[in-house]
């Protein structure tokens, strides 16, 4: 019996540790990511655009339905079988930093390095390729690091930049014209002791 869904929101916020701990996989990050893109697929078509098979995704998937954050939908003829289609909660997943919690640090700092390996993955795959565009305004491919001194003027316009990012990709569907890319930031203040850095010169 199929299970018809209204079309995800397109933010949703977890507050609660448990269900963010689900996320301290690159790969159930990667599931999920994989959900969000493709809207409604099947465990063939999310190990397809993952790279990984089929037998391993299944109980990462179901931990993701027990969380909530992939819901199952309708049943689709596949050959002779009924395969399950799943959507995403919402197209965009987020969760609550509370800096005074020490569960939900620790969960940040797990979901960090999580998709810092999953990038790490998925940039290894891509320098690989000979498709991949590594100039010009098309490039799809690119890796950095830069340690800038802002002031919080700078600092706003980069977070307003960094939003304008995640509207593209929160809107952002399937289509014949339309090529997919994966984009993973870390914006961190530097910590680091500062008493032999430069410093600008004193007025005289």
């Amino acid at each position: 019996m199929s299970k018809k869904r209204k079309a995800p929101k397109d933010m949703h916020v977890i507050y609660d540790a448990k269900t963010m701990w689900v996320l301290a996989s690159p790969i159930r990050v990667d599931v999920l990511n994989a959900v969000c893109a493709l809207e409604e697929c099947s465990v063939a078509e999310v190990a397809e655009f993952t790279g990984r098979s089929r037998t391993s995704l299944y109980p990462h998937i179901e931990q993701l339905v027990e969380a909530g954050l992939i819901i199952e939908s309708e049943k689709r003829l596949a050959g002779k079988r009924y395969e399950q289609l799943y959507v995403p909660i919402a197209r965009s997943v987020a969760t609550k930093h509370n800096i005074k919690d020490p569960d939900n640090v620790a969960y940040h700092q797990a979901y960090g390095n999580a998709v810092g390996r999953l990038m790490s993955r998925l940039h290894e795959r891509a320098t690989a390729s000979p498709k991949s565009v590594v100039r010009g305004p098309n490039r799809d491919t690119h890796a950095g690091l830069y340690s800038a001194w802002v002031n919080d003027e700078e600092l706003e316009e980069i977070n307003e930049l960094l939003s304008r990012l995640w509207d593209i990709c929160k809107g952002s569907h399937p289509g014949d014209d339309k090529r997919l890319v994966s984009l993973g930031i870390v914006l961190a203040p530097d910590r680091r002791p500062q008493d032999n850095w430069p410093h600008p010169p004193r007025p005289t």
